[in-house]
């Protein structure tokens, strides 16, 4: 059985064991005696005349990146990419257009036809094993995290899908795996309130997914972003719940390596989780010791928040890097500002090594010294002159701390948006790792045919279509064209 399947109501067999070759959506282009279908069934479908999209119109009336069809749960929907000749649904001229079977798609001079089975797809759905896709919750490097529903009781999850191709040049797809792993072995260790927690990770050939509780929530980055800087008893009260989890997860002989607002989940309670350990430090698993003769001792971490010996040797660091990075998150929240907002990446490193940031009075009167030097003293170079513990922070930031807050959000409409703009990012020609980034996720699971289709002005050149069930070979896409059974 394929671990990533769609259903339909319609179908009379247990919807657990459809095929997914049961939907179908195409592209048909005629001219003259000559027919070509070019599949559409995937996440994104880039058109334009450069070389790397999935449907390359060679003529001089096709822009490079000149639209983008997308794939959701309610079926497809075409983006014009700002061109100059523009894109055309049923002779009107769009900016974007949701589309169904039978509509003219007019792009320069070629002109299609969609031939579709899909119509609203949000009752139905896509699912990994028994999960419902419903949004999408992030991106990063490693993968993709959805909200899904389980389709036996109904409970609503996170699942975090491993991206099939990594972004990087100087990350191996195989170090992904192992961090992977590792992402699930710590999340197997850790048990706390404060922490959001692991409820299965699976390792096959055909999928790799960390299932985690749904903690509907807002991140501290989106909070802050939204807010402006946050009174000093509200951090405190925050930064007391992420030191606790800190001091929970130091005593798994765990380190987190990555604190930072975006990771800092917040919900309408107050209740403070720490999230996403995709780059933990299990100093005692033997495959750390694989990955640092691997990698040396290359930076990890993130520039803004990272402490100064993390970013000379990543390896070699213990619960007090952790803690510089939750002063510099500290600092965000109160202040609306990284601790060293400089260009590039170097220059925040050096900084992180070699100086001090804004003093926190100069931004505001009202913050406590009490918490300024609380902040100053997780901010040291010198790990032996931060705070020993992380529950040794927590005990000081007790007495600076709102007994109860309230943050006022809608998860649904935070879902809407994250999803919103994950879908942009995937359809921006301007990035261009975006086609490497389309995630190993439902689309992928869909029947595809060779997108090495090239359509040549009225004479149209069809290249062999690689053997049925193969992966296709446009550079950038990394799904199969089914998974195996």
């Amino acid at each position: 059985m394929s671990s990533l399947h769609s259903t339909n109501p319609s179908d009379k067999t247990d919807p657990a064991t459809q095929n997914a070759s049961s939907w179908y959506g195409e592209l048909v282009f005629e001219s003259g005696e000559r027919t070509v279908r070019k599949n559409v069934l995937r996440t994104t479908t880039l058109i334009g005349s450069h070389e790397q999209c999935n449907l390359q119109l060679i003529s001089p009336t096709v822009e490079p990146a000149h639209c983008v069809m997308t794939l959701d749960a309610r079926g497809f929907r075409i983006w014009d990419l700002r061109s100059q000749d523009g894109t055309y649904v049923n002779n009107q001229k769009v900016k974007s257009a949701r589309l169904k079977h039978g509509d003219q798609i007019r792009v320069g001079k070629f002109s299609f036809r969609l031939e579709t089975n899909l119509t609203d797809l949000t009752r139905e759905g896509f699912f990994i094993d028994e999960y419902r896709v419903i949004g999408i919750l992030g991106t990063g490097g490693m993968g993709w995290l959805y909200v899904v529903q389980d389709g036996r009781s109904l409970q609503r999850m996170a699942l975090k899908v491993l991206t099939r191709r990594t972004n990087s040049k100087s990350v191996h797809q195989s170090e992904l795996q192992t961090r992977f792993k590792l992402e699930g072995a710590a999340g197997e260790r850790l048990r706390h309130p404060n922490i959001v927690e692991l409820i299965d990770y699976q390792h096959r050939a055909d999928v790799e997914y960390l299932l985690l509780e749904l903690f509907e929530s807002i991140n501290l980055q989106e909070l802050v972003q939204r807010d402006g800087p946050l009174r000093a008893d509200v951090v405190s009260r925050i930064f007391e719940q992420v030191a606790h989890g800190l001091e929970h997860l130091h005593g798994c002989s765990l380190i987190h390596r990555d604190i930072k607002p975006a990771n800092l989940l917040i919900g309408n309670d107050g209740t403070t989780k720490i999230c996403d350990f995709g780059l933990a430090f299990l100093g005692d698993d033997p495959r750390e010791q694989e990955l640092a003769e691997q990698m040396g001792d290359d930076c990890l971490g993130t520039a803004d928040y990272v402490s100064p010996e993390q970013s000379v040797d990543s390896y070699r660091v213990d619960g007090r890097a952790d803690l510089y990075s939750l002063g510099c998150s500290m600092y965000f929240a109160l202040t609306g500002q990284v601790p060293f907002p400089l260009p590039s990446s170097r220059e925040k490193l050096l900084a992180h090594r070699n100086s001090k940031p804004v003093p926190l009075n100069e931004f505001s009167a009202a913050i406590p010294a009490g918490v300024q030097e609380i902040v100053e003293r997780c901010l040291e170079k010198d790990p032996d002159k931060r705070f020993q513990t992380a529950g040794e922070l927590a005990a000081a930031l007790a007495p600076f701390a709102a007994q109860q807050i309230h943050v006022s959000f809608d998860f649904e409409t935070i879902l809407r948006k994250r999803t919103s703009q994950a879908s942009f990012r995937l359809a921006d020609p301007k990035k261009k790792h975006y086609l490497q980034r389309i995630p190993a996720n439902v689309a992928s699971s869909l029947q595809t045919i060779s997108s090495d289709d090239h359509l040549e002005g009225e004479h149209v050149v069809i290249q062999s279509p690689p053997a049925s069930n193969v992966a296709t070979h446009v550079p950038g896409d990394t799904s199969s064209a089914t998974d195996p059974h």
